[in-house]
């Protein structure tokens, strides 16, 4: 029940917005259910050289499976998949929340997507070009929109690949194993107003929408029919509803993920006084000390449970 209230409060403070925060799930897919907008967004974040646009794209299942030893079969969902005409593999994450593994899944959304684009690729290949190439991989690009400080960001958008250890402070150094691509956008480090490319007026978007008061002017049409379709007044009950439930459920993950981040630093910090204590008596007691010095030691020590507790 009051978590019902809280998704109608939102409910409540979504309508008096001009537009979606695009970083929650719910409007994050809706900007990319249109294939010309999720098209027009990766040509203008992947840099792609010229020639090697993407020109057309198709979208594929989110779910893919990661076997576990002990608990059988887990799903992995993309936020976005898809594959482009030339046979690259794209997966776009949206991130609101910084977590200590953050590095970790990025690397394993990128291996599973690896993994599903080759199982893909080989499904369309003949008999004879599997024989001559069994291990030929296609290009995957793992993509990350992320709305917390990126630790390892210097600047806005970093490409990620594999480099050897001996071009460490080559400029011109170029990656080992170039089809492996991870692209990190750092929301929060982009400065609006300095310039007006279409990279630039997707990062726009993504900063301040959630705060504007109207479309903004001189953008490109495709960016523009986005700002449309994210307006609050125009959308269906039930789409804002599905976003204000989603609104709800991540501050209450977040809630609860700080309180137990609190209580785990409370109870390490008495773990780790206790122990401290026990060793100090220890060495009282080799030093033969007076009973009444053990006793105020062993009277902390007690504290310390109890702080525990």
């Amino acid at each position: 029940m009051a978590k019902r209230w809280a998704v109608i409060q939102q409910e409540a403070i979504l309508r008096r917005q001009m537009f979606f925060d695009p970083t929650y799930d719910p409007v994050f897919k809706k900007i990319f259910e249109k294939k010309t907008t999720l098209i027009h967004f990766l040509n203008a974040i992947l840099h792609l050289e010229k020639g090697h646009k993407i020109n057309r794209i198709e979208t594929l299942k989110k779910n893919v499976k990661l076997s576990k030893v002990k608990e059988g079969v887990e799903s992995v969902s993309f936020d976005v998949h898809a594959c482009t005409a030339d046979g690259s593999f794209i997966d776009i994450e949206m991130q609101r929340a910084e977590h200590e593994d953050f590095r970790d899944r990025v690397d394993l959304y990128s291996s599973l997507l690896a993994i599903n684009a080759k199982i893909t690729m080989d499904k369309d290949a003949t008999s004879e070009q599997q024989a001559d190439h069994p291990y030929l991989m296609p290009n995957v690009y793992s993509v990350w929109l992320c709305n917390f400080d990126v630790d390892f960001c210097k600047s806005y958008r970093e490409e990620l690949g594999t480099f050897r250890f001996t071009d460490l402070g080559d400029k011109n150094a170029l990656p080992v194993f170039p089809k492996k691509r991870y692209i990190i956008v750092d929301i929060t480090k982009f400065v609006p107003g300095k310039g007006n490319t279409l990279e630039q007026q997707w990062m726009e978007l993504f900063k301040l929408m959630p705060t504007a008061k109207r479309i903004p002017t001189n953008i490109d049409k495709v960016l523009k029919d986005v700002y449309e379709r994210l307006l609050v007044n125009k959308s269906p009950k039930r789409f804002i509803a599905k976003v204000a439930k989603d609104m709800v459920d991540k501050r209450e993950i977040s809630t609860r993920l700080g309180t137990a981040r609190r209580e785990g630093i409370a109870e390490g910090e008495a773990r780790g006084k206790a122990k401290g204590i026990a060793a100090v008596l220890k060495l009282l007691r080799s030093k033969r000390v007076s009973p009444d010095v053990l006793a105020a030691v062993r009277a902390l020590k007690s504290s310390a449970k109890l702080q525990k507790a």
